[in-house]
């Protein structure tokens, strides 16, 4: 089993995706809490960017908070026992995918490829914390639609590589 994730194929920015660090990224989410809202990439990205630019400015009239003065106990735990995912989107987007891209090859250990419209792997939510521990068996991450998630549906796992390709074949 792999613990990274490459994308390659027809980007500007083959680029390697480390799930165990998204622990520390703003813009995970509960999966337990996860309702299935429509956030548009930009939309996310904003909102994002304003709470950094709002604790940047923060930081600089107060001075920063240390590490433990700024989680309560419980909201560590919480980190310690959650389901946490992330959005694809954001890093195929970095990897900027060449315009006659038109799907994406979902390369996994051990099995078949699976071949998904670029649009739908877009939306895709990637799994990447289970019980507060990163996915060890048939990860390292799991690869949900939103829909699929919302129906408890199982996800698709094994993922080594994203291969961004021209068509379906």
């Amino acid at each position: 089993m792999s613990d990274v994730i490459v994308f390659k194929g027809a980007i500007a920015f083959p680029i390697t995706l480390d799930p165990t660090v998204w622990v520390f990224d703003e813009r995970k989410f509960d999966l337990k809490t996860y309702s299935g809202e429509d956030d548009s990439s930009l939309a996310t990205q904003t909102k994002y960017l304003h709470g950094t630019g709002t604790q940047w400015d923060k930081e600089l009239r107060e001075g920063a908070t240390l590490p433990s003065e700024r989680k309560s106990l419980a909201e560590e735990r919480k980190v310690l026992e959650g389901e946490y995912g992330i959005r694809l989107d954001p890093f195929i987007t970095n990897a900027e995918p060449l315009p006659e891209v038109t799907h994406v090859r979902l390369h996994r250990q051990d099995q078949e490829a699976i071949i998904l419209p670029l649009a739908e792997a877009r939306r895709a939510i990637l799994q990447f914390s289970k019980d507060g521990k990163p996915i060890k068996e048939d990860g390292p991450v799991y690869f949900y639609l939103p829909e699929v998630l919302l129906a408890n549906e199982a996800p698709i796992k094994g993922i080594t590589a994203l291969e961004f390709i021209t068509e379906q074949a």
